[in-house]
């Protein structure tokens, strides 16, 4: 059965088995009390980026904003908080390749959540955001200086922090165990490159709790 011509058949199908197994997501979380409503116990809040490749937009403008010229291909990108248990707790909506992770993050992120009550775990990719929010608990490997090397000390805690940072690496690898977010998205159909993702996300995290 090809997945893509099928997809408004399957799609209720598959969302019926995961509201057995799981909440569904809720897409409508626009402040910070709507994410502690539905996840009261969360405590610290793992941030990453997860972009998939996508076909040559034929628009010369689309084909520059969706290229981030690293990965030497066309892609889409989306923002994922996941928690220590590798649920993904909210899922951004998806953007241009070209778009940082950090802008991502600062345009898009409910960033005020309880402040200092939350531990927000990020990689280097997000570095200016403990200038740019000061009030909010970030950990975050440090980074070399230039020119210089992390004492001995710093690489130890550097260790431990990136140790912990795996669990979101966890989370987006439980998302990419579906081959249409990793290989090249051809579909075409209003709002589909939203709601593949949505269904991936919670399809992820049946799998890895299956594996636990």
């Amino acid at each position: 059965m090809k997945f893509i011509a099928q997809h408004s058949k399957i799609n209720p199908i598959l969302e019926q088995t995961l509201g057995r197994k799981l909440v569904l997501p809720k897409r409508q979380i626009r402040t910070p009390e709507d994410l502690i409503s539905l996840f009261p116990e969360l405590s610290d809040i793992f941030v990453d980026g997860t972009e998939r490749p996508i076909q040559r937009p034929k628009d010369r403008d689309r084909q520059k904003n969706n290229y981030p010229g690293k990965k030497k291909r066309h892609t889409r990108k989306n923002t994922i908080i996941s928690d220590k248990n590798k649920r993904i707790v909210y899922l951004d909506s998806t953007v241009e390749g070209k778009k940082h992770d950090y802008s991502m993050f600062k345009n898009k992120m409910p960033l005020d959540i309880n402040s200092k009550k939350h531990n927000f775990w990020m990689d280097l990719r997000y570095m200016g955001v403990k200038k740019d929010y000061p009030d909010i608990n970030i950990i975050m490997p440090k980074k070399k200086p230039k020119g210089k090397e992390l004492t001995e000390n710093e690489k130890e805690n550097n260790q431990i922090i990136i140790g912990f940072r795996v669990k979101a690496e966890h989370a987006i690898g439980g998302i990419k165990r579906l081959r249409i977010t990793t290989d090249v998205f051809r579909n075409k159909k209003d709002k589909f490159n939203d709601r593949i993702m949505m269904i991936a996300s919670d399809y992820g995290i049946i799998i890895l709790n299956l594996n636990d």
